[in-house]
C-alpha cells in the first residue's frame, strides 16, 4: 500500500494572505471613516478630500489631500500652533488616534476574515 502525501501549504499561504488583505481592507476603511469624523470641519475640504488605496498586498494607505492636512494633523509646525479649533470633539491627531482605536479592534475583524483560509 502506497501512501500519498498531498501538499496543501501553498494554497493555504495564498488564502491566507487574500483573507489577511480583506482584513486590512476592513480595518483601513474604519480608520478612514473615523478619521474624517474627527477631522477639522470648518468648509468640509479635509473630510471630502481623503482616499483608502491598496498599494500592494497586505499594504494599505490613508490619504487626506489637502496642503494642511498635516498642520491639522499634528497641531500646528515650528512657527505656528492652532490654539482653538471650530467644531468640538475635533483636533489634532486625527488620523493617528483612529489609528491606535482601529488596532485595538483589529484582532477580531482577522479571526473574522481568516475562517475562510481554513478551508
Amino acid at each position: 500500500m502506497k501512501a500519498r502525501v498531498v501538499d496543501k501549504m501553498p494554497v493555504f499561504t495564498v488564502a491566507l494572505k487574500n483573507s489577511l488583505n480583506d482584513a486590512l481592507a476592513d480595518a483601513s476603511r474604519d480608520v478612514l471613516i473615523n478619521a474624517k469624523n474627527r477631522a477639522p470641519f470648518k468648509k468640509g475640504a479635509l473630510r471630502s478630500n481623503s482616499e483608502n488605496k491598496q498599494m500592494k498586498r497586505l499594504h494599505w494607505r490613508i490619504s487626506f489631500w489637502v496642503e494642511y492636512a498635516r498642520f491639522q494633523e499634528f497641531g500646528g509646525d515650528r512657527k505656528r500652533r492652532v490654539r482653538k479649533y471650530s467644531t468640538p470633539g475635533t483636533g489634532s491627531g486625527y488620523l493617528s488616534k483612529s489609528g491606535k482605536e482601529a488596532v485595538t479592534k483589529l484582532t477580531p475583524i482577522i479571526k473574522k476574515h481568516v475562517i475562510r483560509a481554513r478551508a
